[in-house]
């Protein structure tokens, strides 16, 4: 086959380094420099205000006060424990994590508690490396920089992508995805290399595949190598076999190579052979992982929140809708929101939004069919633009692994966007192309690619100007994120009904010193739902501030029945229980703590001042030891310490003056 006809058959593009008036093509060299350096650039500024914030929302516990990202000795506990283990040691979570917890640990060597701005730049610096991937991704699979750079710039900018880059501990979905594209680019260079039939690469039909012939070994190792840095990185790296097959089977025929749009291709059932053997390594290296996530969350997942099958099934298509919601018109942007469970199908909260992703499905389906018939180029990427956006969404659907108040949030939806600001930039072009907007193609072959010199001045200036938007109000959103009470705030505003914004509004509150305010706040959420752990045991520790012991044990006691994962919540029912004179019941509710949280801090403290108060003077003694071991700086141990050894001396010389 003549290697121009392919080019064409596969929208390339050959030409000069300027197009008409002057303006640069963006196949010539200055175009591929200047238009993603553009695309980077822009999405850099949308969050260079996220510099100036601090630590908010989860960065307190999984940063501020998480010891095990002191120090490297905690480092091969990240490979055998969940990321709460720190604190929750004994909690059954689905958070199998190391290389998140190793990029913390790099950057509090590198930035400390001191420099928070270093924190933000790595997560908005990971965000712009991201953003390259999914040009590059968008370069490979439509063969037009123009679509790339819409796709690119819609991702960049995206106010949905707030929470994901202005929230540090966040950095799990940008590093997992830069993992994820980077297997799937690399994948596909490799199955371009060497080709003894001189086939172009899908990447770019102006430079065969880059590599040295014979190369594709190394970059299928590096393919193999970021699938398990992103499995590693967060769970939602086990959709890489899945794509690598959806991906083999869409572009490539017998022998793994590119199949030519007149060339037919191989049968359905050879094209699934070749695409299975494709994914295969992949599918090992998830193998490889299953064994070591299940030793170390002592299970594969865990049910968070139990529920029936069919309310899972019922509650799926509201939350679709809304994630569209958000992506087509990101307003009213949070990090809670109220997403309910659906446990009956109604028309407002079934079988509407049902109806609505029936209709986008069907709508998917004529623009492939239709451009199956038409460019068989542009099918193909509607099929795995498609593919990408649904295999990455589906994770996040199975509400039983969800806390029951977080069915929802900005983050799910990082991924998924991928494909969706794909398939948005080739809507885009369709939309040019339907209503005659000319392309560069168009003066030799009808060609595919957008023509800079006749979309017009009027054109880009609306283009520059709805960029800019999205990139002010993205950076207006990030301004939410600057303190915890801003944050909170927002969210109880926008999902007054969900416990988890107004719990952490009023916790926000109560460190403002509004004492008042918060446990209002509290007694709200128990309103709601009465049972919900995270307002009876802060509510417990107001009490206990408040030197209310009875309140502050009714509200310990309900807490520890509702999650008994928490050792800090025994440790303080003790405590209050020990002011009221209820020494058997103290003890034996710090011990639970101890069960819990063994190297709690303050926890052998604890126990020993109920039992000095108990009289068990030598048990005391033993304890006060074991907390002055773990903190030999620990001035009330000490103290207390030095008042049992008198008090046993005393004990001693008085029991030995008695003697005959």
């Amino acid at each position: 086959m003549n290697p121009e006809n392919v080019s064409q058959q596969l929208g390339g593009q050959s030409g000069g380094e300027t197009e008409g008036h002057g303006y640069p093509s963006p196949e010539s060299r200055w175009g591929r420099a200047l238009l993603p350096a553009a695309i980077l650039l822009a999405t850099f500024l949308a969050y260079v205000d996220t510099l100036a914030l601090g630590f908010v929302f989860d960065d307190h516990v999984l940063i501020v006060t998480n010891d095990s990202i002191r120090s490297w000795r905690y480092f091969p506990t990240y490979f055998t424990s969940h990321i709460w283990a720190f604190r929750y040691p004994h909690l059954l979570a689905n958070y199998y994590r190391p290389l998140f917890l190793t990029w913390l640990r790099l950057c509090d060597v590198i930035f400390g508690l001191q420099r928070p701005w270093g924190w933000h730049l790595g997560s908005v610096l990971a965000h712009v490396a991201v953003t390259y991937l999914v040009y590059r991704l968008a370069v490979l699979l439509t063969k037009d920089r123009w679509v790339a750079g819409v796709a690119g710039l819609l991702f960049g900018l995206h106010p949905v992508h707030a929470e994901a880059v202005a929230d540090i501990t966040s950095i799990q979905e940008p590093l997992s995805t830069i993992f994820i594209l980077g297997a799937v680019l690399a994948f596909a260079r490799s199955r371009k290399v060497g080709d003894e039939k001189g086939i172009v690469p899908v990447a770019d039909s102006t430079n065969p595949s880059g590599a040295r012939p014979g190369s594709g070994n190394g970059l299928l190792a590096a393919a193999l190598a970021l699938t398990a840095a992103a499995l590693l990185s967060k769970e939602s790296g086990m959709v890489v076999p899945a794509l690598i097959f959806c991906f083999a089977w869409i572009y490539e025929g017998s022998g793994g190579r590119e199949v030519a749009s007149g060339d037919g291709g191989a049968g359905l059932i050879g094209r699934t052979i070749s695409a299975l053997m494709a994914s295969i390594p992949f599918w090992l290296v998830v193998l490889l992982y299953v064994p070591a996530r299940i030793r170390a969350l002592k299970g594969f997942a865990h049910v968070i929140t139990p529920m029936p099958l069919s309310t899972v099934i019922f509650t799926i298509p509201s939350v679709l809708v809304f994630y569209l919601r958000l992506v087509f018109w990101p307003s009213g942007l949070s990090c809670y929101y109220d997403t309910p469970s659906v446990s009956s199908p109604g028309f407002a909260t079934f079988f509407a939004p049902s109806l609505v992703l029936i209709a986008l499905v069907a709508a998917v389906l004529i623009w492939y069919a239709r451009a199956w018939k038409a460019r068989r180029g542009d099918a193909r990427a509607i099929a795995f633009a498609t593919v990408l956006t649904v295999l990455t969404i589906v994770p996040v659907l199975n509400f039983r692994f969800l806390p029951e108040g977080e069915l929802a949030h900005d983050r799910y939806v990082y991924l998924p966007s991928v494909g969706f600001v794909i398939l948005t930039a080739m809507a885009v072009r369709a939309l040019g192309r339907k209503f005659k907007i000319p392309t560069h193609g168009e003066r030799r072959t009808k060609g595919e690619n957008f023509d800079a010199s006749r979309f017009g001045r009027l054109g880009w200036v609306l283009a520059v100007l709805f960029f800019a938007a999205l990139g002010l109000i993205t950076a207006r959103q990030n301004i939410f994120w600057s303190d915890d009470l801003t944050l909170n705030y927002r969210a109880h505003e926008i999902a007054p009904r969900n416990v988890y914004a107004t719990t952490s509004l009023a916790a926000a509150v109560a460190g403002r010193g509004m004492d008042g305010a918060a446990m209002a706040l509290y007694q709200q959420a128990l309103s709601v739902q009465p049972r919900f752990w995270r307002a009876n045991v802060n509510l417990g520790y107001l009490e206990y501030g408040r030197g209310d012991y009875p309140e502050a044990v009714r509200y310990f006691a309900i807490a520890c029945d509702a999650d008994p994962t928490d050792g800090d919540q025994f440790l303080y029912l003790g405590m209050s229980l020990l002011r009221q004179g209820r020494f058997d019941e103290a003890e034996k509710a710090v011990r639970a703590g101890l069960l819990v949280r063994p190297e709690g801090k303050d926890y052998h403290l604890g126990l020993g001042m109920v039992l000095k108060a108990e009289g068990k003077l030598a048990e005391a003694r033993q304890e006060f030891d074991a907390e002055l071991a773990a903190d030999p700086q620990d001035a009330q141990a000490g103290t207390l310490l030095d008042q049992v050894t008198l008090e046993i001396g005393a004990g001693a010389a008085k029991s030995g003056a008695g003697k005959p």
